[in-house]
């Protein structure tokens, strides 16, 4: 397993983020898209992607994913068919975009306003993955989905829309805060897994890993049971030290997987 920080938890915005998270101490960057236009995030510009792409090769970093945060304020399960359209837009841009950085997956979450909680809503979403599978495919692309539905919904929806390139992105951390077993999920999951986000939870919210509640001896021994050999992105608290805070959660995410 290789560690990347998601660009959320580090002061700036990449090309500077990734000599971040380089200074952390990590081999990778998940990129943080804040909006679907080049108005609201540098990535939509091909300039830009040139000064990552040479910021990256420059920090020997990688850029195995980027996170379309935007989409938690709707996307592919609205009941409005406009909406719905202008998320596949915006992931068919994502998909381009990714392969221009050599980013490997795309998160497509849903939290939020996109939190799915009804079967309309799974369906919209199997469908609306349907219907970009191809355009993932055609430049090796993964487009990796994470929400709060425990491991059995979210292989059914995986069967449901039966494509290659189209997976789970597993957060050991969220999957316990919405009452979920993460131990469970990643051995129903299985090779469905596409990504992995590490956080912790304690009482009083986000936290240090290995300070709360998720159990990460048996999360990593489940992880390495089912064969899963990728990336291990920390989305973790950044307090008043950001790059102090990604090295300590590196140093005791390293600990585990040793």
């Amino acid at each position: 397993m290789q560690f990347a920080a998601m660009e959320t938890i580090l002061p700036s915005k990449a090309p500077d983020s990734i000599t971040e998270a380089k200074e952390a101490g990590y081999a990778g960057i998940e990129l943080n898209v804040d909006g679907p236009d080049a108005a609201t995030d540098p990535i939509w510009t091909p300039a830009n992607r040139v000064r990552m792409q040479v910021k990256a090769v420059a920090e020997e970093m990688a850029i195995p994913s980027i996170c379309l945060g935007f989409l938690n304020r709707g996307g592919l399960t609205s009941d409005d068919p406009d909406v719905r359209a202008d998320a596949r837009h915006a992931i068919v841009n994502a998909i381009d975009a990714a392969a221009a950085i050599r980013a490997e997956a795309i998160l497509v979450p849903f939290f939020g306003d996109a939190q799915i909680e009804s079967s309309e809503e799974r369906d919209r979403l199997v469908d609306g993955f349907q219907r970009l599978t191809d355009a993932a495919e055609a430049v090796d692309v993964t487009l990796a989905i994470e929400n709060t539905l425990d491991g059995e919904a979210n292989a059914e929806l995986i069967d449901r829309i039966d494509s290659p390139k189209v997976g789970i992105y597993f957060d050991v951390g969220n999957a316990l805060v919405y009452g979920n077993d993460p131990i469970e999920d990643i051995e129903t999951l299985g090779p469905d897994i596409a990504r992995v986000h590490f956080k912790d939870w304690d009482d009083d919210g986000s936290c240090r890993i290995g300070d709360g509640h998720v159990d990460y001896p048996a999360a990593v021994e489940a992880l390495r049971d089912i064969g899963y050999d990728n990336w291990v992105v920390l989305e973790t608290p950044s307090r008043e030290d950001p790059i102090h805070e990604a090295t300590v959660n590196l140093d005791r995410s390293r600990e585990y997987v040793r």
